[in-house]
Protein backbone atom coordinates (compact mmCIF):
# COMPACT_ATOMS: atom_id res chain seq x y z
CA UNK A 1 0.00 0.00 0.00
CA UNK A 2 1.25 3.45 -0.85
CA UNK A 3 2.84 5.27 2.10
CA UNK A 4 0.82 8.39 1.33
CA UNK A 5 -2.45 6.49 1.61
CA UNK A 6 -1.31 4.85 4.85
CA UNK A 7 -0.45 8.28 6.25
CA UNK A 8 -3.88 9.65 5.33
CA UNK A 9 -5.66 6.66 6.89
CA UNK A 10 -3.58 6.95 10.05
CA UNK A 11 -4.29 10.66 10.32
CA UNK A 12 -8.00 10.05 9.82
CA UNK A 13 -7.99 7.32 12.47
CA UNK A 14 -6.23 9.54 15.00
CA UNK A 15 -8.63 12.38 14.24
CA UNK A 16 -11.62 10.10 14.87
CA UNK A 17 -10.15 8.89 18.16
CA UNK A 18 -9.47 12.44 19.36
CA UNK A 19 -12.94 13.62 18.31
CA UNK A 20 -14.53 10.74 20.18
CA UNK A 21 -12.56 11.58 23.31
CA UNK A 22 -13.58 15.23 23.10
CA UNK A 23 -17.25 14.28 22.67
CA UNK A 24 -17.09 11.87 25.62
CA UNK A 25 -15.52 14.51 27.86
CA UNK A 26 -18.16 17.02 26.79
CA UNK A 27 -21.01 14.61 27.45
CA UNK A 28 -19.53 13.77 30.83
CA UNK A 29 -19.50 17.45 31.78
CA UNK A 30 -23.08 17.94 30.55
CA UNK A 31 -24.35 14.97 32.53
CA UNK A 32 -22.47 16.22 35.57
CA UNK A 33 -24.05 19.67 35.26
CA UNK A 34 -27.57 18.26 34.83
CA UNK A 35 -27.87 16.77 38.31
CA UNK A 36 -31.19 17.98 39.74
CA UNK A 37 -33.67 17.35 42.52
CA UNK A 38 -37.42 18.00 42.45
CA UNK A 39 -39.15 18.77 45.75
CA UNK A 40 -42.47 20.12 47.01
CA UNK A 41 -43.17 22.89 49.46
CA UNK A 42 -46.39 23.47 51.42
CA UNK A 43 -47.94 26.65 52.77
CA UNK A 44 -51.08 26.70 54.93
CA UNK A 45 -53.12 29.50 56.48
CA UNK A 46 -56.24 29.64 58.62
CA UNK A 47 -58.34 32.71 57.92
CA UNK A 48 -61.78 34.02 58.79
CA UNK A 49 -64.45 34.38 56.12
CA UNK A 50 -65.09 37.97 55.08
CA UNK A 51 -68.42 37.39 53.32
CA UNK A 52 -71.56 35.62 54.51
CA UNK A 53 -74.60 34.69 52.41
CA UNK A 54 -77.86 33.59 54.01
CA UNK A 55 -81.05 33.06 51.98
CA UNK A 56 -83.59 33.42 54.77
CA UNK A 57 -86.76 31.75 53.45
CA UNK A 58 -90.27 31.29 54.75
CA UNK A 59 -93.53 30.01 53.27
CA UNK A 60 -96.93 31.69 53.43
CA UNK A 61 -100.23 30.05 52.49
CA UNK A 62 -103.73 31.37 51.77
CA UNK A 63 -106.85 30.66 49.75
CA UNK A 64 -107.10 34.26 48.68
CA UNK A 65 -104.46 36.24 46.78
CA UNK A 66 -105.26 39.52 48.49
CA UNK A 67 -104.84 38.07 51.95
CA UNK A 68 -101.73 36.25 50.76
CA UNK A 69 -100.24 39.56 49.66
CA UNK A 70 -100.99 41.17 53.01
CA UNK A 71 -99.48 38.22 54.86
CA UNK A 72 -96.29 38.33 52.76
CA UNK A 73 -95.86 42.06 53.37
CA UNK A 74 -96.46 41.67 57.11
CA UNK A 75 -94.12 38.70 57.58
CA UNK A 76 -91.42 40.25 55.45
CA UNK A 77 -91.45 43.29 57.72
CA UNK A 78 -91.22 41.04 60.77
CA UNK A 79 -88.16 39.36 59.27
CA UNK A 80 -86.42 42.60 58.26
CA UNK A 81 -87.14 44.14 61.68
CA UNK A 82 -85.59 41.04 63.25
CA UNK A 83 -82.44 41.49 61.15
CA UNK A 84 -82.22 45.15 62.11
CA UNK A 85 -82.14 44.08 65.75
CA UNK A 86 -78.70 42.62 64.92
CA UNK A 87 -77.43 45.89 63.40
CA UNK A 88 -78.03 44.69 59.84
CA UNK A 89 -79.23 47.42 57.49
CA UNK A 90 -80.96 47.45 54.13
CA UNK A 91 -77.50 47.52 52.55
CA UNK A 92 -76.92 44.05 53.98
CA UNK A 93 -80.05 42.30 52.68
CA UNK A 94 -82.46 42.26 49.75
CA UNK A 95 -86.09 41.14 49.67
CA UNK A 96 -86.62 39.02 46.57
CA UNK A 97 -89.92 38.74 44.75
CA UNK A 98 -91.98 35.88 46.24
CA UNK A 99 -92.43 32.65 44.29
CA UNK A 100 -96.19 31.97 44.29
CA UNK A 101 -97.65 28.58 43.35
CA UNK A 102 -101.31 28.38 42.34
CA UNK A 103 -102.60 24.93 43.24
CA UNK A 104 -106.19 25.83 42.36
CA UNK A 105 -105.49 25.34 38.64
CA UNK A 106 -103.56 22.08 38.98
CA UNK A 107 -105.90 19.21 37.96
CA UNK A 108 -103.49 16.58 39.27
CA UNK A 109 -103.08 17.90 42.80
CA UNK A 110 -104.55 16.04 45.74
CA UNK A 111 -106.74 18.70 47.35
CA UNK A 112 -106.81 16.93 50.68
CA UNK A 113 -103.03 17.19 50.97
CA UNK A 114 -102.88 20.93 50.20
CA UNK A 115 -104.68 23.14 52.77
CA UNK A 116 -104.20 26.31 50.67
CA UNK A 117 -104.85 27.22 47.07
CA UNK A 118 -101.83 29.52 47.05
CA UNK A 119 -98.38 29.05 48.56
CA UNK A 120 -95.74 31.77 48.47
CA UNK A 121 -92.02 31.20 49.12
CA UNK A 122 -90.39 34.43 50.17
CA UNK A 123 -86.63 34.97 50.38
CA UNK A 124 -84.78 37.70 52.21
CA UNK A 125 -81.25 37.39 50.85
CA UNK A 126 -78.58 38.49 53.31
CA UNK A 127 -75.19 39.14 51.73
CA UNK A 128 -72.73 41.13 53.81
CA UNK A 129 -69.29 41.30 55.36
CA UNK A 130 -70.83 41.40 58.85
CA UNK A 131 -70.11 37.73 59.41
CA UNK A 132 -70.45 37.55 63.19
CA UNK A 133 -73.70 39.53 63.24
CA UNK A 134 -75.34 37.25 60.66
CA UNK A 135 -74.08 34.14 62.45
CA UNK A 136 -75.68 35.36 65.67
CA UNK A 137 -78.96 36.23 63.92
CA UNK A 138 -79.06 32.82 62.25
CA UNK A 139 -78.47 31.01 65.52
CA UNK A 140 -81.33 33.03 67.08
CA UNK A 141 -83.73 32.54 64.14
CA UNK A 142 -86.01 30.39 66.31
CA UNK A 143 -87.18 33.71 67.76
CA UNK A 144 -89.08 34.22 64.51
CA UNK A 145 -91.18 31.13 65.23
CA UNK A 146 -92.58 32.98 68.22
CA UNK A 147 -93.51 35.78 65.85
CA UNK A 148 -95.45 33.50 63.53
CA UNK A 149 -92.73 32.73 60.98
CA UNK A 150 -91.22 29.30 60.36
CA UNK A 151 -87.80 29.82 58.81
CA UNK A 152 -86.78 27.14 56.32
CA UNK A 153 -83.63 25.17 57.09
CA UNK A 154 -83.36 23.11 53.92
CA UNK A 155 -80.34 22.93 51.60
CA UNK A 156 -81.40 26.00 49.60
CA UNK A 157 -81.54 28.02 52.82
CA UNK A 158 -78.07 27.02 53.96
CA UNK A 159 -75.84 29.81 55.23
CA UNK A 160 -72.46 29.97 53.48
CA UNK A 161 -69.21 31.70 54.36
CA UNK A 162 -66.64 32.82 51.81
CA UNK A 163 -63.12 34.25 51.82
CA UNK A 164 -62.68 36.80 49.04
CA UNK A 165 -59.17 38.15 49.69
CA UNK A 166 -57.14 35.23 48.35
CA UNK A 167 -55.22 37.42 45.89
CA UNK A 168 -53.91 39.49 48.79
CA UNK A 169 -52.18 36.54 50.47
CA UNK A 170 -51.22 34.53 47.37
CA UNK A 171 -47.71 36.06 46.87
CA UNK A 172 -46.75 35.55 50.51
CA UNK A 173 -48.00 31.96 50.56
CA UNK A 174 -46.22 31.08 47.31
CA UNK A 175 -42.99 32.56 48.71
CA UNK A 176 -43.42 30.52 51.89
CA UNK A 177 -44.10 27.31 49.94
CA UNK A 178 -41.01 27.91 47.78
CA UNK A 179 -38.92 28.56 50.89
CA UNK A 180 -40.12 25.30 52.43
CA UNK A 181 -39.33 23.48 49.19
CA UNK A 182 -35.76 24.79 49.31
CA UNK A 183 -35.37 23.50 52.88
CA UNK A 184 -36.31 20.03 51.66
CA UNK A 185 -33.87 20.34 48.75
CA UNK A 186 -31.07 21.46 51.09
CA UNK A 187 -31.65 18.45 53.32
CA UNK A 188 -31.55 16.16 50.28
CA UNK A 189 -28.35 17.84 49.07
CA UNK A 190 -26.76 17.50 52.51
CA UNK A 191 -27.52 13.78 52.57
CA UNK A 192 -25.95 13.34 49.12
CA UNK A 193 -22.89 15.56 49.74
CA UNK A 194 -24.14 18.14 47.27
CA UNK A 195 -25.16 21.79 47.26
CA UNK A 196 -28.42 23.28 46.06
CA UNK A 197 -28.12 25.48 42.99
CA UNK A 198 -30.58 27.64 41.10
CA UNK A 199 -34.21 26.87 40.34
CA UNK A 200 -34.51 25.14 36.98
CA UNK A 201 -38.28 24.73 36.90
CA UNK A 202 -41.15 25.55 39.23
CA UNK A 203 -44.88 24.96 39.10
CA UNK A 204 -47.54 26.35 41.40
CA UNK A 205 -50.30 24.04 42.57
CA UNK A 206 -53.92 25.09 42.91
CA UNK A 207 -55.00 26.97 46.00
CA UNK A 208 -57.61 25.07 48.01
CA UNK A 209 -60.05 26.67 50.45
CA UNK A 210 -61.86 24.36 52.85
CA UNK A 211 -63.86 24.73 56.04
CA UNK A 212 -61.62 24.44 59.09
CA UNK A 213 -64.07 22.01 60.69
CA UNK A 214 -67.74 21.09 60.77
CA UNK A 215 -69.52 23.76 62.77
CA UNK A 216 -66.71 26.24 62.12
CA UNK A 217 -67.56 27.05 58.51
CA UNK A 218 -66.67 30.71 59.07
CA UNK A 219 -63.03 29.63 59.47
CA UNK A 220 -61.24 28.58 56.30
CA UNK A 221 -58.10 26.54 55.80
CA UNK A 222 -56.12 27.65 52.74
CA UNK A 223 -53.24 25.59 51.34
CA UNK A 224 -51.02 25.51 48.29
CA UNK A 225 -48.24 23.14 47.22
CA UNK A 226 -45.46 24.21 44.87
CA UNK A 227 -43.19 21.84 42.95
CA UNK A 228 -39.65 23.11 42.39
CA UNK A 229 -36.72 21.58 40.50
CA UNK A 230 -33.26 22.66 41.71
CA UNK A 231 -29.88 22.00 40.15
CA UNK A 232 -27.33 20.24 42.33
CA UNK A 233 -23.66 21.09 42.45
Amino acid sequence: MDKKIISILLTTFITIILSSLIICIGLFNVVKEERTVTVRGLSEREVYADLVIWPLKFITGSNNLSSLQEDIIYKTKVVTDFLKEYSLTEDDFTVLAPDITDYSVDPYINRSSIPYNFLAKTTVLIRTSKVELVKKAQSDSLVLAGRGIAVSHDYDSKITYEFTKLNEIKPEMIAEATKNARKVAEQFAHDSNSKVGKIKKASQGLFSIEDAAQGLEEKKNIRVVTSVEYSLK
